[in-house]
């Protein structure tokens, strides 16, 4: 099975609000698709995030070249082969020959984006040749996997009380487990947003908060004291990007809350450092974001080597497949608000269901979705 040819789709989905983390407001939903088709007829398709699309999507233009006539079946090589450009990618040896590709550092994020993309559309290829789901090509045993619903975005428009009216609501629909977002007001106005989130939902449901790596370590330690009296569950990227790793170790020191983190990182190294370093109990590597399932899956191994659990950060319909097959999956994360995220409800023609606080995955071929090209179409970019 050769690759033929592949090809990326851009979209972007004006949102109904303005909405907020700590660290940047975003208007508009995005995605891209990654779309590969082989010599037997066979295309994968991979949905990865759409943040940066023109050089996520001239990426995968200047890759698809390099990548052409490749067996399809060979993830590993293929995987190698790009992320070999983030390092040496200048200049590519092909048939003797010194090819200018026109990658520099600057674009190293971009590469690996794409090779995010390629990757999950080449295990979607996998299932699909071996007519098999990726949750059960992988070795798991069950579809269904444990979802929180994630909301409490700061909105101008939105007081607090309504903040607690929706997290309330994702309860009343069937989950429970439900994230807000923290650190973007001062201390006591997110004490009060946190407080009458506990009381909306009441005490048996979890609680996560996500700070968006929106303080110093004096700062968590503070913020994650105050926030213990409404049993946090877990404590998400509370660090700034510059101290995530190291920082994180010094704040276990403060408190028992278990701490999350890794949706920022973009390879298994600096998901290793911090597993040894950072002493994370959770780890939320996105694979939509860069390095695409075969990474998500070493870094899985690693971290049940070490007694850490794996959760995700957005897609589902791709990496509910891959927390429901390793050892140490936990859960995944969903939008439940299609104001929030109107890809979910819009975007597939077929696809993973929500069932209360379930994601359950579907017996059809690699991960299960089809794409309504209309849909595409009408908001492409």
């Amino acid at each position: 099975m050769k690759i033929k040819s592949i090809k990326a789709h851009a979209l972007s989905v004006p949102l109904k609000y303005v909405y907020a983390v700590a660290t940047e407001p975003f208007t508009v939903a995005t995605q891209i698709i990654v779309e590969i088709t082989t010599d037997n007829g066979l295309t994968g398709l991979g949905t990865i995030h759409g943040r940066a699309a023109k050089p996520v999507v001239e990426a995968v233009e200047k890759l698809s070249h390099l990548l052409i006539g490749m067996d399809a079946h060979a993830h590993e090589a293929i995987w190698a082969k790009i992320f070999a450009l983030t390092n040496d990618g200048a200049k590519i040896y092909k048939d003797g020959d010194t090819a200018s590709m026109g990658f520099r550092t600057a674009q190293r994020q971009p590469i690996m984006a794409a090779q995010a993309g390629i990757d999950i559309a080449l295990w979607d290829l996998k299932g699909k040749a071996c007519n098999l789901p990726v949750w059960r090509l992988l070795g798991g045993g069950s579809k269904e996997i444990h979802a929180y619903a994630s909301g409490g975005y700061y909105r101008k428009d939105k007081p607090v009380e309504i903040v607690a009216d929706e997290m309330a609501a994702y309860i009343e629909q069937g989950f429970t487990a439900v994230k807000m977002k923290t650190g973007g007001l001062p201390l006591a106005q997110d004490i009060d947003r946190v407080r009458r989130v506990r009381e909306a939902i009441g005490p048996d449901a979890d609680l996560m908060i996500d700070a968006s790596r929106s303080y110093s370590l004096m700062q968590a330690v503070d913020a994650i004291h105050a926030f213990e009296p409404y049993d946090v569950f877990w404590f998400e990227e509370p660090l700034h990007w510059y101290d995530a790793i190291r920082g994180m170790a010094k704040l276990t020191q403060h408190s028992n809350t278990p701490l999350t983190c890794g949706e920022s990182e973009s390879h298994l190294w600096a998901c290793r450092d911090l597993v040894d370093l950072g002493l994370v109990r959770y780890l939320n590597f996105d694979c939509t974001r860069a390095g695409g399932v075969t990474e998500w899956l070493r870094i899985a191994s690693y971290s049940h080597a070490h007694g850490v659990l794996m959760t995700t950060h957005h897609d589902p319909q791709i990496q509910g497949h891959l927390a429901a097959a390793v050892p140490n999956g936990y859960c995944v994360e969903v939008f439940a608000d299609e104001d929030r995220d109107p890809l979910w409800n819009n975007l597939f023609s077929q696809r993973a269901e929500l069932r209360g606080s379930k994601l359950v995955l579907n017996d059809e071929p690699g991960f299960g979705y089809a794409i309504n090209w209309d849909y595409v179409n009408k908001y492409r970019v």
